[in-house]
């Protein structure tokens, strides 16, 4: 096996492959990139059992076979090694099966080639009509759903994103039970229903790959597993079993008071207010809605001290001394997920499920249920 290509085509492909990576793990193969080089075509594949993701390059001027073969390489040093090469143009080549050189005009490298017969064998072919989606939508559809997803293997089920297609609307879904986040998209055609789960950590890895560009996502079904192709990128992660709550419930159809703030004002404020607060734990806020209609936002840590501060609403309704109490992590979480610029926080009772929306983002809804602390 050997070829050459340039530095900045082989850097890049590494930085795509390189999530699906496993960093721990009993089989050693899968702290691997395998490549394959046969005919025209160098293809770079990791997988760590739950995501898997493969980089296939065509000719391409940026890179030549001399010779076909396949290997697998140690990720992260191959990595590591890549970047900190200085010269454009990088020589592969493997002796004997088991040894790996990378050289340039001025470095050589040697590195010890993992067992390319335990690497797994993972398919990547398209089965089936895909959903498509654009790049940019679904890159920020995972940033404003992804983090509201739970943490605890003991619901598994929460450790997913809900992804629910009816008719043409894409409706996603996150929750840890604590906290909700919503998110609608209306796609180009209609398709029959789709319901399913896609873990939360393999859409943390899937945003990073994605681009704010607007290109096609095609989103293939094949079992208990879906195929993302996205470019020259083939990402692959399993689906979570189970059937994913019904959450339409949890929302509120009357509300009690509305506030109408400026975003970036409320983030401040809340953000100095649980300076006092540990944001792992015991990270509670109260607000307070005043007759003066300001609301007052506070926190307090009995071994450090206590933090008062008042703001005023763009809009308050006539509401005397309404109080409730939430976490200030999961609320900042909450109104980072928002573009607009002014958002509105509807209550319906100081301990019952409050809703977050903004004026610009009609498709997105957080919801937040409150804590008694009174």
């Amino acid at each position: 096996m050997k070829f050459s290509i340039t530095r900045s085509l082989l850097l890049n492909v590494l930085n795509e492959v390189s999530h699906g990576l496993s960093s721990k793990t009993p089989m050693p193969v899968l702290t691997g990139i395998k490549i394959d080089a046969i005919l025209d075509t160098l293809t770079f594949t990791t997988s760590n059992r739950e995501i898997s993701v493969q980089v296939k390059l065509e000719k391409n001027p940026d890179f030549s076979i001399e010779e076909e073969g396949k290997c697998v390489v140690p990720g992260k040093y191959f990595l590591d090694i890549t970047k900190k090469i200085e010269d454009e143009k990088i020589n592969f080549i493997l002796f004997e099966e088991n040894t790996i050189k990378i050289t340039t005009n001025k470095t050589d490298f040697t590195l010890v080639a993992l067992d390319k017969d335990a690497f797994p064998i993972i398919s990547f072919e398209k089965i089936g009509n895909p959903i498509v989606l654009k790049s940019n939508i679904l890159k920020k559809t995972i940033k404003q759903t992804n983090f509201a997803a739970g943490v605890s293997e003991a619901r598994a089920i929460l450790t997913g994103v809900c992804f629910e297609i009816n008719n043409d609307i894409l409706s996603v879904t996150a929750t840890d039970s604590y906290r909700l986040a919503k998110k609608e998209i209306c796609l180009n055609q209609t398709y029959e229903h789709i319901k399913i789960n896609i873990p939360n950590k393999a859409l943390d890895e899937l945003e990073k790959i994605l681009s704010d560009k607007e290109e096609d996502v095609f989103i293939y079904l094949i079992s208990n597993k879906a195929l993302i192709i996205y470019g020259e990128i083939a990402f692959i992660t399993r689906l979570i079993e189970g059937n994913y709550p019904d959450t339409s419930a949890l929302f509120p159809k009357e509300q009690l008071t509305v506030l109408t703030m400026k975003k970036n004002e409320l983030l401040s404020t809340v953000d100095r207010a649980s300076l006092f607060t540990n944001m792992d734990s015991a990270n509670i806020i109260k607000v307070v809605i005043k007759s003066n209609k300001s609301v007052q936002i506070a926190s307090n840590n009995n071994e450090i001290g206590r933090v008062v501060e008042e703001i005023i609403p763009l809009n308050i309704p006539e509401i005397n001394n309404f109080q409730t109490a939430f976490s200030a992590k999961y609320f900042l979480e909450a109104l980072k997920a928002f573009e607009s610029e002014v958002i509105d926080i509807k209550f319906t009772g100081e301990i019952k499920p409050f809703v977050i929306t903004g004026k610009e983002d009609e498709s997105l809804i957080q919801l937040i249920l409150p804590v008694r602390i009174f």
